[in-house]
C-alpha cells in the first residue's frame, strides 16, 4: 500500500467512526420517520447497530497496512446487520469500502463505489421499491459526471421526494428513514475525505420527528402498497448463513412464496437473510436446507410498535384479538422483548411479573377470564409465582391447567409444543413434556460475597445458576456466559438459546453470541432480545 492509499484509509476510517457518531446523534429520530414496510420505529437503530459492528472491527485492526483491511470491516458489517435497512447498508458499505480504498482517483472511486453499492442493494432486494433507501442510493449513482458535492445533493433531492413516491410516506408527513440514515452515513464519510459539503450535519426532515405521534402514523391497512401483503406479516426473522449462490437461490425462491422484504446480500460464502413473514418455523427451515444457519433473531413486527406504551403503563400486555379456540395461553413475562416473543408463539395474554416483581393473584385471574377460550394453560415461568397461579385454578368457571415452568426459558421450550386447536390435555402433556427438555441457566449479579464449589466471588461480580446452584462466577459477563454454558452442553444437545437482558450493550452481545458460536460449531445458536431485568443473559440449551 502507498502512502496515498494509506492516507485515505485512515480518511476512510475516520469518516466511518464520524458516520457512526452522527448516526448515534440522530438515532432517535430517525427511528421516527419509520412508517414502512411497518411503523416499527427501529431503523436508526438498525442501521447503528450495522455500523458499529463495522467500528467495532476497526477498532480491532492492528493498523491499516494491509490491502484487504476493508474486508474485514465489510464482513464485521454484513454479520452485525440489523434490520432490512442495516442488511442493505451492509451491502452498499461494501461497495463504498472496496472503491474508496482502491489507487483510482477519488472522484471515480467515489463515483464506482455509489454505483456498485446500489446494483448490489438493489438486486439484494427481492422487490425493490422507489421511494426508500434504494432511490437514494441510486440518485447519487447517477449523478456519476458530477462532483461527490453534487452527488450528494442529488440524493438530498431524492430523500425528500421519496414522500412522492410512497403514499405511506405522504400520509406519515415523512421521508424515507432509510435514506435518511443513509445521507448521514455518507455525508459524514465524505466530511472526512475532504469534500465540503452542503448543509453539512443540517437535516431539515429530522428536526420535527420527534413531533410525530401515532395519531399521524397512517392506518396500513388503508394503504395500497405496490405489493399485496406488504404490511400484512407480523414476524421479521433474520439470520446469518454460510452457503453457496445455488443454494442461496433456492432459498429465495421458498421465500417468495412465505413472505416479502427480503433482503440477501453477502459475499466469499457468508450472507445475511431478512425476511417479513407469518411462517417462521419455514422460513428457518429453507435457511437450514441452504447451508449453515447462525445468530437467528425473530422480531414480532406488531407488537414492537406497541411495545413502548406497554412498558411505561407497566401494564399486562393485552390478549391478542383472536378467534375462540380449544386452548388459550396466558403466561408471566419480565421484559418487554420476553413479552413480544411469548406472544408470537401464541400467547393471548403476558402479564408482567418475574423475580422481585411477582403478579397478584387478580391479575393472573383478569388474564385468564380475558382468555378466548373456556380452556386455558397457564405459564408461571419462576418458582415463586406457582403458588398464585394455583389459586386461580379454584377461583375461575374455566378450566385451568398450571404449566409448572420455572423460568422463561422453560416458557419458550414449553410453547414451540403448543397447538391452538389440540384439546387441554394433549397440549398439556406435550407442553410439560418439552419444558423438561430444556437445560438452563440465569447470569445474574451478586448482591452479597459468597463462594461455590469452584472458588469465591465478591459483590457486583456475574454468577452463573442453574438448577445444580451456582456453576460460574467472574467479573467478566463473557467469562461467565461461557463458563455456564459448558455445565449445560451435552452430547446430545442440538440448540443453545441466548436471551439477552436489559441494558446489555448491544457490542458485547454480539462478542459473546460470537465467542458461544465458535466455542460450538455444531449447535445452532439462537439470539433472542429479552430485555427481562436483572439478568444479563439467560440460557438454554436443548
Amino acid at each position: 500500500m502507498d502512502s496515498g492509499q494509506f492516507r485515505r484509509s485512515n480518511d476512510v476510517a475516520r469518516g466511518l467512526r464520524a458516520a457512526r457518531a452522527g448516526l448515534e446523534r440522530h438515532c432517535a429520530a430517525i427511528d421516527r420517520l419509520n412508517v414502512f414496510p411497518v411503523p416499527d420505529g427501529d431503523t436508526g437503530h438498525n442501521m447503528l447497530a450495522t455500523l458499529t459492528a463495522g467500528v467495532v472491527a476497526l477498532d480491532q485492526l492492528d493498523d491499516l497496512d494491509s490491502p484487504d483491511w476493508h474486508r474485514t470491516i465489510a464482513k464485521a458489517t454484513l454479520l452485525g446487520a440489523r434490520g432490512n435497512s442495516g442488511v442493505i447498508l451492509s451491502q452498499i458499505l461494501q461497495a463504498v469500502l472496496q472503491a474508496l480504498t482502491s489507487d483510482v482517483a477519488l472522484e471515480d472511486a467515489w463515483h464506482q463505489a455509489l454505483a456498485e453499492g446500489s446494483r448490489a442493494a438493489t438486486s439484494a432486494v427481492l422487490s425493490p421499491k422507489q421511494g426508500t433507501i434504494l432511490s437514494v442510493i441510486a440518485a447519487g449513482a447517477v449523478a456519476e459526471v458530477g462532483t461527490i458535492r453534487e452527488s450528494l445533493a442529488a440524493m438530498r433531492r431524492a430523500l425528500l421526494a421519496t414522500p412522492e413516491q410512497l403514499e405511506v410516506l405522504a400520509r406519515a408527513g415523512v421521508v424515507d428513514s432509510g435514506g435518511a440514515g443513509l445521507i448521514v452515513v455518507l455525508e459524514s464519510l465524505a466530511e472526512a475525505l475532504g469534500v465540503e459539503v452542503d448543509d453539512a450535519g443540517l437535516y431539515p426532515w429530522l428536526d420535527h420527528a420527534g413531533d410525530i405521534t401515532d395519531a399521524v402514523l397512517p392506518d396500513l391497512s388503508t394503504v395500497e402498497l405496490e405489493s399485496a401483503g406488504e404490511s400484512e406479516m407480523r414476524f421479521e426473522v433474520m439470520f446469518s448463513l454460510e452457503s453457496g449462490e445455488q443454494q442461496i437461490e433456492a432459498m429465495k425462491t421458498v421465500w417468495s412464496g412465505i413472505g416479502d422484504s427480503i433482503v440477501v446480500v453477502g459475499a466469499e460464502g457468508v450472507y445475511r437473510c431478512h425476511i417479513h413473514t407469518n411462517e417462521i418455523g419455514p422460513s428457518i427451515e429453507a435457511g437450514i436446507q441452504a447451508g449453515r444457519v447462525s445468530d437467528i433473531n425473530v422480531t414480532d413486527l406488531i407488537h414492537q410498535i406497541d411495545e413502548l406504551s406497554w412498558v411505561s403503563d407497566g401494564l399486562s400486555l393485552p390478549a391478542t384479538a383472536v378467534h375462540d379456540q380449544q386452548t388459550a395461553v396466558v403466561a408471566v413475562a419480565a421484559g418487554a422483548g420476553v413479552a413480544r416473543l411469548f406472544k408470537s408463539f401464541g400467547v393471548q395474554s403476558v402479564v408482567v411479573g418475574g423475580q422481585g416483581k411477582n403478579p397478584s393473584i387478580k391479575e393472573l385471574l383478569d388474564a385468564v377470564e380475558s382468555a378466548n377460550s373456556s380452556s386455558v394453560l397457564l405459564l408461571p415461568n419462576n418458582s415463586n409465582i406457582q403458588a398464585a397461579a394455583q389459586s386461580v385454578v379454584s377461583l375461575v368457571d374455566k378450566q385451568v391447567e398450571i404449566i409448572p415452568t420455572l423460568n422463561v426459558l422453560e416458557g419458550f421450550s414449553a410453547l414451540m409444543a403448543f397447538d391452538p386447536e389440540s384439546d387441554r390435555a394433549t397440549n398439556l402433556a406435550r407442553m410439560t413434556e418439552a419444558a423438561r427438555r430444556v437445560a438452563w441457566g440465569e447470569v445474574t449479579t451478586a448482591v452479597r460475597a459468597g463462594t461455590y464449589e469452584h472458588g469465591s466471588f465478591r459483590v457486583g461480580s456475574y454468577i452463573g445458576l442453574s438448577a445444580d446452584g451456582i456453576r460460574a462466577a467472574d467479573d467478566d459477563l463473557e467469562t461467565v456466559v461461557l463458563a455456564l454454558l459448558a455445565s449445560l452442553v451435552h452430547q446430545g444437545s442440538e440448540i443453545v438459546t441466548l436471551l439477552v437482558g436489559e441494558g446489555v450493550d448491544a457490542h458485547l452481545a454480539s462478542t459473546i453470541s460470537r465467542s458461544v458460536e465458535e466455542s460450538y460449531p455444531q449447535l445452532t445458536v439462537e439470539v433472542l432480545h429479552g430485555d427481562q431485568p436483572l439478568y444479563p443473559f439467560l440460557v438454554g440449551v436443548e
